[in-house]
């Protein structure tokens, strides 16, 4: 295949939606020689949280001189950065030469009559086969969906275990309680250390049953502006550029990780961690563009714990500013709840039909924002709502509501005038 080719592939596979199970990845990995069991792994599952804190926590490996690798989903600005080395999006012939290979195993397994691996699947594939051929020290794995049959949750040697913030989310297959949630979560703590932070007692009960809990204090925020955040840690000052109180969570998250790995006698000093946390930028999450005198805010807040802690960052850093925000979102989720988080903040939604089967139509999103804000409108296309909202007396225009949006949305801003 070539690289146009090994997308499409993907993207038509992405159609058929995902499974939830470890069988089928497991039978993909036995016929590429397990590459998995010659990594190690940082594993991270929660709801919020994820990308930030995987990360931080690829750059602090990084400022200590170890080869990493990274898997996200999904991506934001390009297929490519699913894939990460050492921070940065494999080439296009590395995607091409990986998804060749695993969809020539794919064919091969259906051929058999065996249960043809998802999309998901096998990328996790790809991403183990390029960390692997790439000699990584580390592989750090977002969750895709839950934990415990998450395809990511075949992997062994597992060095530390992660979960970010727990809200609701996909409860339909994770369950529609907390508890049920933390528990898939939970999952992934298998023989290592669980890290997290103190969350409410329906997760903290889940939570305290695993072997080695480690619970993050509280990080205390020193200062903040849009250049970034100054914040207390265990006695230790810190610096970090990405935007929102929430994001202390997330790099408290990545520090103690980082002093986990230390002592399992790992090579890494204070120095560094402070070094890699200053340097992380994590695109799409409270991201600023200046375009003129217009600032743009890109931000996914997909669901509602990820709307408020939007409405808390624009209530922190813009207050002041008249708001137009480029909205649209998906069908499966709560667009009631992240109304609820951010409507009254809106002087104008511009509401937007995401590019997928699973985008809300723009006009069905546009009956809900007028309840908050009858001055509102939809768009043909997200860029019509990029340059509808630029060409508005706003001075600050947020696009929000999923990650989906986000790419098209850039290159709209990267081509006003």
């Amino acid at each position: 295949m070539f690289y146009e080719e090994a997308v499409d592939f993907m993207q038509n596979l992405e159609k058929f939606g995902s499974s939830y199970g470890l069988e089928t990845v497991r039978a993909l990995l036995r016929r590429l020689g397990n590459p998995q069991e010659s990594l190690k792994f940082i594993h991270i599952a929660g709801t919020n949280g994820k990308g930030s804190t995987s990360c931080f926590i690829t750059n602090i490996l990084l400022a200590n001189g170890y080869c990493v690798g990274t898997f996200n989903s999904p991506s934001v600005f390009g297929y490519n950065e699913r894939f990460l080395l050492d921070g940065k999006a494999i080439d296009n012939g590395s995607v091409a030469k990986y998804v060749s290979i695993v969809a020539e195993e794919r064919a091969k397994m259906i051929g058999e009559g065996l249960s043809a691996p998802t999309a998901f699947e096998i990328e996790f594939a790809v991403a183990m086969l390029i960390f692997k051929d790439s000699d990584c020290d580390f592989a750090v794995l977002e969750c895709g969906l839950g934990g415990r049959l998450d395809a990511t949750n075949c992997i062994p040697k597992k060095e530390v275990a992660i979960i970010t913030a727990i809200s609701y989310d996909h409860t339909a297959i994770l369950g529609d309680t907390l508890e049920a949630i933390a528990n898939e979560k939970a999952a992934i703590a298998t023989d290592c250390p669980l890290i997290t932070f103190r969350q409410c007692d329906e997760v903290m009960d889940v939570f305290e049953k695993a072997s080695d809990l480690r619970i993050c204090p509280d990080a205390k925020l020193i200062s903040a502006d849009v250049n970034g955040q100054y914040f207390k840690y265990r006695r230790e000052k810190y610096f970090i550029r990405q935007l929102g109180v929430y994001q202390l969570q997330n790099c408290s998250l990545a520090i103690e990780c980082a002093k986990t790995l230390a002592e399992k006698g790992y090579a890494i000093s204070d120095e560094n961690i402070k070094k890699g946390i200053a340097s992380a930028i994590w695109k799409g999450r409270l991201q600023l563009i200046n375009k003129n005198s217009k600032t743009f805010l890109l931000d996914g807040a997909h669901n509602p714990d990820g709307a408020l802690s939007l409405a808390k960052a624009l209530k922190d850093y813009f207050s002041d500013k008249k708001k137009c925000f480029v909205f649209g979102m998906f069908s499966d989720k709560d667009i009631d709840g992240v109304l609820a988080n951010i409507g009254q903040l809106a002087d104008e939604f511009i509401t937007v039909t995401p590019l997928s089967k699973r985008g809300l139509d723009a006009n069905a999103t546009l009956e809900k924002c007028k309840k908050y804000q009858p001055r509102s409108q939809s768009a043909q296309s997200i860029e019509d709502a990029i340059k509808c909202a630029y060409l508005g007396d706003y001075p600050l225009i947020v696009v929000c509501g999923s990650l989906s949006i986000l790419n098209d949305a850039l290159n709209a801003i990267n081509n006003l005038n």
